[in-house]
């Protein structure tokens, strides 16, 4: 039976500046008190409509917010039955301004990700929209995009007094990607689909010292985990997989003879044709990648759990659908933890740099041909090097300080005794002891 519940939740600032989505917020009988009624906040519809899980911000009050989710629960309600009617949540298509998309795009990445980006995303599209002389999303094309760029190497600078006006080849691309993501989240184009591509633009490198955790960082947010919650994020910590790579992990992707788990694209129906969930893997990065036989055994003990429910999915909902709802406690879990927030490439990174650490470090020592083809990555990328780089800092450092400890040692050994004992074999000699004069 085809779920068509309808939630509401709502996106929650905290006093730290941090987003969090509440729990379900639909009353059971949508009666509502006048102060209910009118009260205000980002309210956002929730629900599952052709094997996905949908979200959609209601503007207005939580009465508004209540309505809608009722038509929409109603609109789910008769496409099961084979009546088709217009979607209550789709507007006639209407022509998108550019300063409404940045808006639109810099509260989504507001919402989703760490103020750093915020603050790039920010930079790069309030640029564009002073730049372009253009009115409407649909008019950026791949003449305009790499115009504006090319632009940025010469006039990009906003740093008044430095001399080079221009920005980098790095921040230009960096900034003009940007833009491009914006223009194709609007538009609802696919992945790669946008104005320009990432060849046209070569590759981005990552700039500054690659962020990991530390193994106490590590311990403290596993202790503040359910044994669910930790079993699932240590899945996505030994093998170093990406978000999507682990919530469409499937049974038949746990190669349990072979102690690997597989990352495979996959598309899925149910019974009557319907589409229950598509996975496409990033370009190259299919792969069979090893993990501890632990982990295997508590893997294939979850799935063997006689409440698991019905699904080829290794972690699911409990009506056997990807399972996305752990990643809005995350934030909750890292902060029990006493941690600044939680970042999955940071976690990603942590077991990069692991495995190219040497052994006598505590790492695995594997080279980087063999992390590059764990990570997924092509030989291309440019990820790999900064984690290298490091690492080689770490053993820089690590054979000062025993170079230090050695000459500490050295002095603080204590001269050896030049007292003897001198026997002659003349039975009739004296025994001397003491320090021979020299």
């Amino acid at each position: 039976m085809a779920n068509t519940t309808v939630g509401i939740r709502e996106r929650i600032k905290s006093p730290e500046g941090r987003w969090s989505w509440s729990c379900n917020l639909r009353p059971s009988d949508e009666k509502l008190a006048p102060s209910e009624a009118e009260r205000t906040g980002k309210f956002y519809l929730v629900w599952t409509e052709g094997g996905k899980k949908r979200e959609q911000r209601v503007k207005g009050n939580f009465e508004a917010a209540v309505k809608a989710a009722r038509a929409k629960e109603r609109h789910l309600e008769d496409s099961a039955d084979g009546f088709e009617r217009p979607d209550p949540l789709k507007k006639k298509a209407e022509r998108v301004t550019i300063a409404d998309a940045i808006e639109r795009r810099l509260h989504s990445v507001e919402v989703t990700f760490e103020p750093d980006t915020l603050k790039s995303h920010r930079q790069a599209l309030r640029q564009f929209e002073k730049w372009t002389t253009r009115r409407f999303v649909d008019e950026i094309d791949h003449d305009h995009l790499m115009e504006f760029r090319n632009w940025l190497m010469k006039h990009g600078n906003e740093h008044r007094f430095i001399k080079n006006p221009g920005n980098d080849k790095r921040t230009s691309n960096r900034k003009a990607s940007h833009v491009n993501q914006m223009v194709r989240i609007t538009l609802g184009l696919p992945e790669g689909k946008g104005p320009i591509t990432k060849s046209e633009l070569g590759k981005i490198r990552r700039v500054g010292p690659v962020k990991i955790y530390s193994n106490a960082q590590k311990e403290s947010f596993y202790k503040n985990c359910d044994p669910y919650e930790e079993l699932r994020f240590k899945t996505l910590y030994e093998p170093a997989f990406r978000k999507k790579e682990l919530v469409y992990l499937e049974k038949e992707d746990v190669l349990r003879d072979r102690q690997m788990l597989r990352v495979k694209s996959k598309t899925r129906y149910d019974e009557n044709g319907n589409l229950l969930y598509k996975f496409k893997a990033k370009a190259n990065s299919e792969r069979e990648v090893p993990i501890s036989k632990e982990l295997m055994d508590r893997i294939v003990a979850h799935m063997n759990d006689p409440a698991h429910p019905n699904s080829r999915l290794v972690f699911c909902t409990n009506t056997g659908r990807p399972d996305t709802h752990l990643w809005d406690k995350i934030q909750t879990i890292a902060k029990r933890a006493g941690m600044d927030g939680f970042d999955v490439k940071t976690f990603r990174a942590t077991r990069a740099t692991e495995w190219l650490r040497p052994k006598w470090l505590g790492g695995c020592g594997y080279d980087v041909p063999t992390v590059r083809n764990l990570l997924g990555h092509d030989e291309e990328s440019e990820s790999i090097w900064s984690y290298v780089s490091s690492i080689e800092k770490e053993v820089l450092i690590a054979e000062m300080n025993k170079k230090d400890d050695e000459q500490k040692s050295a002095t603080s050994k204590p001269a050896a005794s030049m007292s003897a004992r001198v026997i002659l074999n003349d039975t009739d000699a004296v025994v001397v002891t003491g320090t021979p004069s020299l």
